[in-house]
């Protein structure tokens, strides 16, 4: 689309909402043409904004009720070539002194002003930032005002036994955020990859649910993965990663071991992603052949079993318990290292499992071992994640 046809679009848009005022009554947004698709309104948010000297300026980062966006010349776009941004940051500036505020900061030339102006002190200040430069396209205002969060949510934990819900229904233990409306459930076969983006690839489960929500309006990131994350440390879950617009939850007690992420697609649309470890190998085991169990993990190298590997194993133990038959244990890596090391490793660390087993109740006579090293890979060893699908633990049933 031509810059004059998108600039048409963002003239009608502000002139359909004329009577509107999206920033805060103290702003002279009339003074602007604004683009309500093009402006974020957050009932609590943060931003960060720049105090003192302009060679040497201070950022503080500020939480409260959040606006920012883009801002336009007004009038039409035949106009616009006649932009001063800075007798615009002045005739601005004026407006906001009037109404209490001061300037903290001002970065200024001949092309443009940015400046940082702020009411009040301490945790009741009101920033503003604003840059108005003499180009009509790349102007920008940034406010945060003094508010609490108010935004609570509260999760029941997963029950001692799997729960029944449909594809219409919300998950009983990850309910959405008041005003949110359930769009689509989604089922993917594979595992869930738990790691945050700066760690190597983790993956838990044999299966996803997934539903996406729309709504509620003006949740910023902070305050959609603040809520999520307190809701589950609340209900007995371990959050595992907190980035700001994703929250990872661990939930493994009450015989259960459930993985949920939370994410936020956009600014009112996220969704939620389950793995029900135990109820999705329990389902695997009744429907297929062989199950890869991911979540049982080694130290590096080695057929030492983690700590963290607990509740997968007690997962497996109880499928077994309640699915008579014989099963191999097979252990398997990826391609690094040599076919020797590998066939090696995969043995002890299946030999590993089946004395965990064993120790917790299932017979010996019903498990039999194999280490495959690198000769059955799911994916090509091509890539971080591909190899970490690669290094797992199958169940097989005898016979097939």
């Amino acid at each position: 689309m031509k810059k004059a046809a998108l600039l048409l679009l963002v003239i009608l848009a502000s002139s359909s909402m004329a009577a509107t005022q999206l920033y805060p009554p103290w702003f002279p947004q009339s003074l602007f043409t604004i683009n309500p698709d093009n402006t974020t309104v957050e009932d609590f948010g943060t931003d960060t904004f720049k105090v003192g000297k302009a060679e040497d300026p201070q950022t503080v980062e500020v939480k409260g009720r959040h606006w920012a966006g883009s801002l336009y010349p007004p009038g039409p776009e035949s106009a616009w070539d006649h932009w001063n941004g800075v007798a615009a940051f002045k005739r601005v500036q004026a407006q906001l002194e009037a109404s209490g505020f001061k300037l903290v900061f001002l970065n200024a030339d001949a092309d443009g002003a940015h400046g940082t102006f702020r009411r009040g002190s301490g945790a009741e200040a009101t920033y503003v930032d604003l840059s108005l430069k003499n180009d009509a396209y790349s102007n920008s205002v940034a406010i945060v005002e003094p508010a609490a969060k108010a935004r609570t949510l509260v999760l029941r934990p997963p029950a001692a036994q799997p729960e029944n819900f449909s594809d219409t229904q919300d998950f009983p233990y990850v309910t959405p955020l008041a005003g949110a409306k359930l769009l689509t459930t989604r089922h993917d076969d594979g595992p869930l990859n738990v790691a945050t983006a700066d760690h190597e690839p983790q993956y838990v489960g044999t299966g996803t649910q997934s539903k996406m929500y729309r709504g509620p309006a003006n949740v910023s990131p902070l305050d959609f993965s603040s809520t999520y994350a307190a809701a589950f440390r609340n209900a007995g879950w371990t959050v595992t990663e907190n980035n700001g617009a994703t929250v990872t939850a661990h939930y493994a007690k009450n015989g259960r071991d459930v993985w949920a992420r939370v994410f936020q697609e956009g600014a009112d649309v996220w969704d939620v992603t389950v793995a029900d470890v135990g109820s999705g190998l329990k389902g695997a085991l009744a429907k297929n052949c062989r199950v890869a169990l991911y979540g049982i993990n080694f130290d590096f190298n080695k057929a030492t079993i983690r700590p963290d590997s607990e509740p997968v194993l007690q997962q497996v133990a109880s499928a077994m318990t309640s699915t008579p038959g014989a099963f191999e244990i097979g252990g398997h890596t990826d391609n690094v290292g040599g076919a020797a090391y590998n066939a090696k490793l995969s043995q002890a660390r299946a030999e590993s499992v089946k004395s965990w087993l064993v120790a917790h109740g299932i017979a010996a006579t019903r498990l039999t071992t194999r280490g495959y090293g690198d000769t059955a890979p799911i994916l090509p060893n091509t890539s971080d994640a591909n190899r970490a699908r690669n290094r797992r633990v199958e169940l097989k049933k005898a016979g097939c």
